[in-house]
């Protein structure tokens, strides 16, 4: 994926500064949830966007990690 893919930007870009979690709400968030589902096959999340690029290679890792899990 290009580093100016509007896609790639959204999944990458921080908080505003002045952006406040409201009360109650959990600190974790999807991105923090994906970085640990993919720590457990020792990827990064660059890594398996990159990984995610090859097709077939991709529909081979997701459809064993579907069958193992």
């Amino acid at each position: 994926m290009d580093d100016d893919a509007d896609a790639k930007i959204i999944l990458t870009a921080p908080p505003p500064d002045n952006w406040k979690r409201p009360p109650g709400y959990p600190r974790v968030t999807w991105p923090n949830t994906a970085q640990s589902d993919l720590r457990a096959y020792n990827l990064t999340l660059n890594k398996a966007v990159d990984l995610a690029q090859n097709c077939p290679l991709w529909r081979l890792m997701s459809t064993y990690g579907a069958m193992h899990s």
